[in-house]
């Protein structure tokens, strides 16, 4: 019985009903067979019950036996049946074609029962308490019905719309925190150059009042001010490039990795022998192809690259491998490498440390979430002598 019932309920909708219907219509058309014989029987019993009238006959002799004579009717009819016999007759008649008409309506009340309870009635509670929690802002459920018809992909197809509004909304929280976290940030970066500009005009307007405001007291105040202007500057370059890197559009393309790595390996170059820096490859030794957004992959790199530079005394190795389903790129220099803080903390926005030359780490964040929106990532970490590697995968 159970496999039977599995079997059911894997098939498409359309092949179990026109298998119900057809054991249906078989079981009505043996059983409505069957009630009009013996009700045929019970008809012709009540008829034969009817007296007979014989209207001529002939008279035979039987001599060779030496019998009586015999009558012989030739002809007969019949007399009505009796009042109750009538009913009786009148009674099995109607029940002969009631009946089948009763097993049609109670084949069918029985098919529709037995195929909403296997086929429809689990789908149609799920879907039904999946859209409830949805529209309750719930998405922390799951519709788990594994059937190959019609319903069992809706479910499907249901769960994968959740799992996606699931994801999105996670990951447009994620967004609202991190934009929290930056508003947070750019109060806080900006609030010390404010005070120290505040700070020196409050130094100069005493110095005035007291009359103790040289020349060269005043050129070393400006020169202050102009450096604490100067980062406020840079600060509002960089939240314009923030901006700018939420409206970017990505537009994935299919490019032969390796002409990729020659445009790059070219512009690299140039960078390279301008800092007096050696650039080492280590490409790939066949063709790989990768579905991605150009421009992008080029800004991501560029910017690693020019971390590389600055923080490089020699030499900077590019390196790319091709994994299962990423391509991962990594750009090593022989510096001092990265902190532990720093490890931690280098991809946060407007992050500074003393090893950093003073800069905001605004591009190695914007970096990160450039490979986020390529479907890949970003890690830092340091050489096993000496340096500082950046390793960024992006999906094929």
């Amino acid at each position: 019985m159970g496999k039977i019932k599995n079997t059911f309920q894997k098939m498409s909708l359309k092949k179990s009903l026109v298998m119900l219907a057809a054991l249906c219509l078989g079981g009505v058309s043996i059983l409505s067979i069957i009630t009009i014989l013996i009700f045929s029987d019970m008809q012709q019993r009540i008829l034969n019950t009817r007296p007979i009238v014989v209207t001529d006959y002939t008279m035979k002799n039987y001599e060779e036996t030496g019998s009586e004579t015999t009558v012989v009717p030739q002809k007969y009819i019949y007399k009505e049946l009796s009042k109750e016999n009538q009913i009786y007759y009148w009674i099995v008649t109607i029940l002969m074609v009631i009946l089948p008409v009763i097993y049609i309506i109670a084949a069918s009340l029985m098919v529709a029962k037995f195929y909403y309870k296997l086929k429809l009635q689990i789908p149609l509670e799920n879907l039904k308490n999946g859209m409830y929690h949805i529209s309750q802002q719930d998405l922390d459920f799951q519709i788990q019905y594994i059937t190959d018809d019609e319903l069992g992909k809706l479910c499907d197809t249901f769960e994968c719309m959740r799992n996606e509004i699931h994801k999105s909304n996670c990951k447009m929280w994620d967004m609202l925190q991190e934009r929290k976290a930056l508003t947070a940030s750019i109060s806080h970066d900006l609030r010390t150059p404010i005070t120290v500009v505040n700070g020196y005009l409050d130094y100069l307007e005493k110095s005035m009042e007291r009359k103790m405001l040289t020349e060269e007291l005043l050129q070393t105040t400006i020169k202050n001010m102009a450096g604490a202007m100067s980062r406020l500057e840079r600060y509002v370059d960089c939240v314009k490039d923030i901006q700018k890197m939420e409206e970017i559009e990505i537009r994935k393309e299919q490019y032969n990795l390796k002409e990729i790595i020659a445009d790059i390996t070219r512009e690299f170059s140039v960078l390279a022998a301008q800092y007096g820096r050696k650039l080492i490859i280590h490409d790939l030794s066949q063709d790989a192809f990768i579905e991605t957004d150009k421009d992008m992959l080029s800004k991501i790199l560029e910017n690693i690259f020019d971390n590389a530079l600055r923080f490089s005394t020699d030499k900077i190795v590019l390196s790319i491998d091709e994994k299962k389903d990423y391509i991962c790129f990594s750009i090593q220099d022989d510096g001092v490498g990265f902190t532990a803080e720093e490890l931690n903390s280098a991809t946060s926005f407007f992050y500074s440390s003393p090893t950093n030359g003073g800069n905001f780490g605004i591009g190695l964040s914007i970096c990160k979430i450039l490979c986020e929106k390529l479907g890949g990532n970003m890690c830092l970490g340091n050489n096993f002598d000496c340096g500082a590697i950046i390793t960024i995968k992006i999906k094929k």
